[in-house]
């Protein structure tokens, strides 16, 4: 017995509606394929332009413009050299050990060129301040302290201490 092949639908034509969609998406391959190569060429130009000195400067022009930007990019540089040489993470651990439950800081502004700190806070009275200072004195990584200000708040109840200390680090050995 041979083999019964059964097919119920018979197989489409290709419309013409198919076959022109299908003929725009040839075309748009080749289009995008001729664009990626022009575009690779550019790129490739330009990395040889890059490679080689640049054409038509003079050398006392170019000196003094590269002098300029090495000089730029050096101060950069030691701007970001001394923002990474602050110990953050230990002024952040001995501001926290040193406060308590008694003090509330409001404000931490650092001035890295000083490596100074000033710090504005809040105290429950003026010897849970004084504390305070003690216990920042005692912490390793700061230096000088001062007391710059304080103001007794007579219009709470509590009566609490509002101050700003200016407080020095140590640097990093």
């Amino acid at each position: 017995m041979s083999e019964l092949r059964l097919d119920y639908q018979p197989n489409p034509p290709i419309s013409g509606s198919g076959a022109a969609l299908l003929a725009l998406a040839i075309i748009a391959l080749i289009l995008t394929a001729t664009y990626y190569l022009k575009l690779s060429g550019q790129v490739d130009s330009w990395e040889a332009r890059l490679e080689r000195p640049q054409e038509g400067m003079t050398a006392g022009r170019s000196t003094k413009r590269g002098t300029a930007e090495l000089a730029q990019e050096v101060s950069n540089a030691n701007d970001v050299l001394r923002q990474l040489s602050v110990p953050w993470e230990e002024l952040f651990q001995a501001l926290e050990f040193a406060g308590g439950n008694t003090v509330t800081l409001l404000a931490l502004e650092p001035n890295v060129e000083s490596r100074q700190v000033k710090i504005s806070g809040e105290s429950k009275n003026f010897k849970a301040l004084m504390n305070y200072i003690t216990r920042l004195q005692e912490q390793p990584v700061f230096g000088a302290i001062y007391l710059q200000s304080h103001q007794v708040q007579q219009r709470t109840s509590d009566k609490p201490v509002r101050f700003s200390i200016l407080a020095t680090w140590r640097e990093k050995p």
